[in-house]
């Protein structure tokens, strides 16, 4: 023990374990630089050499930061033990692996402080508890901080210096490479770079993600990736849409050079501080954005294109404004629609075999519908328009069509083409690999000839496909164009045809429609109609609106609504056409709403205000007379009151005026005085309350 050392380390000390601390930053430190750990660890023979037998060595926190947002618990155990008076000495080869942080400096100065633990590097030990030592460690801890702040911002500057000359290398997405030279190019690899290609090309004839997602599952077509973490090992398999949406929303396929898309935001949270990174912003609030930096397989236009197709078929409940996808619904003006009087999208709502637009007032609780009509007429009026306004390019686009399938059809023939050689050379590649082993080998010559046996299968699988798309015919055949030009001369019945995709022709129509304005004509059974085409062209168009007329069929329905809304809430007459089996005029149970909306078209006023008193309920009278139930039926029979219901199911009333009559007042002061009316009998023609049924 040196003598500069010997007033420090007392028995106190001696009587607990040195601990020894190590600790590197990050796992490719503790991968790569293992003369560091080697140098923290022989710490222990210079705790030897201090007095202490066996150090306790805590490594656990071996690849961990100590910038004070990563969560380290030899750290943490090391505090513990410290506050448990069961440490003498910590040893450290500088301060820096102790701490990057004043926080745990602080509190680690305070506890050594009051608990008479030291702190030793390769040259010095502190005693914390002297003013002197705690000065020099705090110079110590504060130099340590600065300087990782300062290491954290050369790196920062340098890299992003060397991003605003777009030669900052990172992880490239799947279908670009290094050259030789650094240079970024695309993929050596043909079948992946006409895997991308497909990719870009398949999503301009879909109308969304999942459905591009859907067509590759549903051919089973695969896509390439890379495992970074695997030493780039390249992997075919069928992509998902979490996929689709990462590659079209990366501008790096445009040629476009961006760095600093995600921004890091330090939260307090549960006592700690957190550094989280987040979502991808749009490449427009990137810090480094540099065009043309490397060949692009789609243009930035393209790309701005695409992303606002990817948002504009965001689910409606995430961004109230958008049109949403296509889908197999019967509306096919879905997210066309605009209410002409509030200025809000129309929604749709379905009913069995119909649908209907509607208009909520802007989505507000508790606004009015400003409008609502069918999707029949003026689907079909639009449908009329469309194919007037494509009519002379009916035959052009149809040819166009079969072209883009032929076109789709060599591409995925190209495709198939190129999974056959990649099979192929996997295959023999594992038949050289067999045919080299020892065959008295067994155990490996098993695991190589089961190999060869799957390549093999891969590849007959590949060569099926590629026969199985060779095998079909050109779209764009005489016999094919011939009936194409047919068909394109009567585009009207190919629209109107029952079979025909309503996604298809939700897809035309907005490829031709930018937005229609609808309000209703006041005090005319018809809507007018605005389209605004796209291009700027506009055209004002009326829609019959079909009126609802009271026919034979509803007249007793709105008769008996008229005579029970004199008297009850809406409520009470929802449930007795319920009990009556009686259903609305579109062969619904009734409800509140339903009974409300049914007077309103029909101007049935409700109940008044003083209804109570021209009629009273059987438990009114109890109430109004002082009497029983029994003693009301008592006065039915005998005829002095007759109680009366609009309809089955109805409640019994009894007009308010026969209650005051000599007779009622007579009979109920003989019942209240001898508990019983007075004898006479009821005439035999007056009939029963309750008649059996």
């Amino acid at each position: 023990m040196s003598a500069d050392h010997a007033h420090l380390i007392r028995a106190e000390h001696l009587a607990r374990p040195a601990v020894v601390y190590v600790r590197q930053s990050t796992p490719e430190q503790v991968r790569d630089n293992r003369e560091s750990t080697r140098l923290q660890r022989s710490l222990q023979q210079r705790a030897v050499s201090l007095g202490w037998r066996q150090p306790l060595v805590i490594d656990d926190d071996l690849g961990v930061s100590a910038g004070g947002y990563a969560d380290r618990p030899g750290f943490q155990d090391l505090m513990t033990r410290v506050a448990m008076r069961q440490v003498g000495i910590i040893l450290c080869v500088d301060a820096s692996r102790l701490s990057r942080n004043s926080k745990d400096w602080a509190h680690l100065f305070e506890l050594c402080g009051y608990f008479q633990t030291l702190i030793a590097d390769a040259d010095q030990v502190y005693d914390l508890s002297q003013p002197n030592d705690r000065l020099v460690m705090g110079i110590k801890g504060t130099v340590s901080e600065m300087e990782l702040c300062l290491i954290r911002q050369r790196l920062r500057s340098g890299a992003e210096a060397k991003a605003q000359r777009g030669e900052l290398r990172y992880n490239l997405p799947i279908g670009y490479a290094f050259d030789a030279e650094g240079k970024t190019v695309f993929d050596p690899d043909r079948r992946i770079r006409a895997a991308v290609q497909a990719l870009f090309d398949r999503f301009d004839r879909c109308s969304s993600v999942r459905q591009l997602a859907a067509w590759y599952r549903d051919t089973q077509t695969t896509f390439p990736s890379r495992l970074f973490r695997g030493r780039g090992v390249l992997r075919w398999a069928v992509p998902t849409s979490n996929t689709f949406r990462k590659l079209l929303a990366h501008p790096f396929y445009a040629g476009v050079y961006v760095f600093g898309r995600r921004k890091t935001v330090v939260e307090y949270v549960d006592g700690r501080l957190v550094k989280r990174v987040g979502s991808p912003r749009p490449p427009e609030q990137a810090r480094v954005r540099i065009h043309d930096h490397h060949p692009g397989y789609i243009s930035w236009e393209k790309f701005l294109e695409n992303r606002a197709k990817i948002k504009e078929n965001r689910p409606r409940w995430q961004m109230r404004d958008n049109r949403g996808a296509p889908r197999e619904g019967l509306a096919l003006l879905a997210g066309l629609l605009r209410c002409g009087q509030c200025g809000s999208r129309l929604r749709v709502g379905y009913k069995k075999d119909s649908a209907l637009y509607y208009c909520d007032g802007g989505h507000e609780k508790g606004s009015r519908r400003c409008q609502s009509f069918g999707t029949s007429l003026i689907d079909e009026k639009l449908g009329q328009e469309l194919c007037r306004a494509l009519e002379p390019y009916s035959l052009e686009a149809a040819l166009r069509a079969a072209e883009l399938k032929d076109s789709q059809r060599s591409r995925q023939l190209e495709e198939a083409r190129l999974q056959v050689e990649a099979a192929q050379y996997q295959a023999d590649r594992a038949f050289e690999q067999f045919d080299l082993c020892d065959p008295k080998n067994r155990h490996v010559t098993g695991t190589l000839e089961e190999r060869l046996d799957e390549k093999l299968a891969e590849l007959q699988a590949a060569k099926d496909r590629y026969q199985q798309i060779a095998n079909t015919e050109p779209v764009v055949s005489e016999q094919a164009r011939a009936r194409l030009e047919e068909l394109s001369r009567d585009f009207p019945k190919v629209w109107g045809h029952p079979k025909a995709d309503p996604r298809l022709k939700k897809s035309l129509l907005r490829a031709a429609i930018d937005e229609v304005l609808v309000k209703p004509v006041e005090g005319e059974p018809r809507l007018e109609v605005i389209i605004h085409w796209q291009g700027g062209v506009h055209t004002r168009i009326h829609v019959k609106r079909p009126v609802r007329t009271a026919g034979k069929s509803t007249a007793p329905l709105e008769e008996l609504v008229k005579q029970l809304a004199r008297e009850l809430g809406d409520a009470e007459i929802a449930r007795i056409l319920n009990m009556k089996k009686m259903h609305t005029p579109g062969g619904l149970l009734w409800t509140q709403d339903r009974v409300r909306d049914f007077r309103r078209q029909r101007h049935i006023r409700g109940p008044g205000k003083g209804r109570a008193e021209d009629a009273l309920t059987m438990n009114q009278v109890q109430e109004r007379l002082g009497i029983g139930h029994n003693a009301v039926l008592a006065l039915a029979r005998r005829g002095a009151i007759t109680p009366n219901q609009v309809t089955d199911f109805a409640p019994w009333r009894v007009p308010s005026a026969q209650l005051e009559s000599e007779q009622v007042q007579h009979l109920v002061a003989h019942l209240k005085q001898n508990g019983r009316l007075p004898k006479g009998g009821s005439p035999k023609s007056q009939p029963e309350l309750f008649d059996a049924k």
